[in-house]
C-alpha cells in the first residue's frame, strides 16, 4: 500500500478546487500491509504528547519555483510553528523504521499539479494576481492520520487507516 501521515483540512470552501483535503506531513510511498501494526506503534506516542492547535492555511506559492511552477500551493501562516513540531515528532517517530524523509517538510496544502498547457496557464495567472488566490482558511488541527492511496483511472483515492488524536490516545478507524 502506498501509505501517508496527514492531518485534514476539510473540503475546500470552494467548489471549484480540485485540492486535497488533507496537509501531508510526511509520504512513506509502498509499505508492506504486515508493517502497517509498527507505524500505529510508532506514531501513537507523537498523538499522545502533542496538543491541539489552529493553522491558517492563506496564500499562494509553488514547487519548485514561481518561475518553473509543477505544483502550486496554499501556505501555512498562523500555527507554522506548531505544525513544524508535529511534522518533526512524526518524522522523528518514523525514522528508526522508515528512514529519514528525503526532503524537508514545507508546511502547505497540494492547490493542483501542472500537468497541461492549461494548467501551466491557471498557475501564472494565480502567482501574478490575475487569478484570485484561494480565500484564507482556519483549521483546528486536533489529530492527524495515517493514510493509503490507491491510483486509479480518476486519480487517487485516498482511504483513512488510523486516528491519532492530539493529546489523547489513538483510534484506529474501520
Amino acid at each position: 500500500m502506498r501509505e501517508f501521515v496527514a492531518v485534514d483540512v476539510g473540503a475546500s470552501p470552494d467548489r471549484r478546487s480540485h485540492a486535497p483535503e488533507h496537509l501531508t506531513l510526511r509520504f512513506l510511498g509502498e509499505v508492506p500491509v504486515e508493517r502497517t501494526p509498527r507505524l500505529l506503534e510508532l506514531l501513537a506516542p507523537v498523538g499522545e504528547q502533542s496538543r491541539p492547535f489552529r493553522m491558517r492555511l492563506e496564500g499562494v506559492g509553488a514547487f519548485p519555483d514561481r518561475s518553473r511552477p509543477r505544483v502550486l500551493w496554499q501556505g501555512v501562516t498562523d500555527g507554522r510553528e506548531e505544525l513544524l513540531g508535529l511534522a518533526e515528532r512524526v518524522r522523528a517517530a518514523l525514522a528508526p523504521e522508515f528512514g529519514a524523509a528525503d526532503e524537508a517538510f514545507v508546511p502547505h496544502l497540494t492547490l493542483w499539479r501542472v500537468r497541461t498547457p492549461a494548467d501551466r496557464e491557471a498557475a501564472a495567472e494565480l502567482l501574478s494576481g490575475v487569478r484570485p488566490a484561494p480565500p484564507p482558511r482556519d483549521v483546528r488541527v486536533e489529530r492527524f492520520e495515517l493514510k493509503e492511496s490507491v491510483l486509479d483511472r480518476g486519480g487517487a483515492i485516498h482511504r483513512t487507516l488510523a486516528t491519532f488524536a492530539l493529546g489523547s490516545r489513538p483510534g484506529v478507524v474501520d
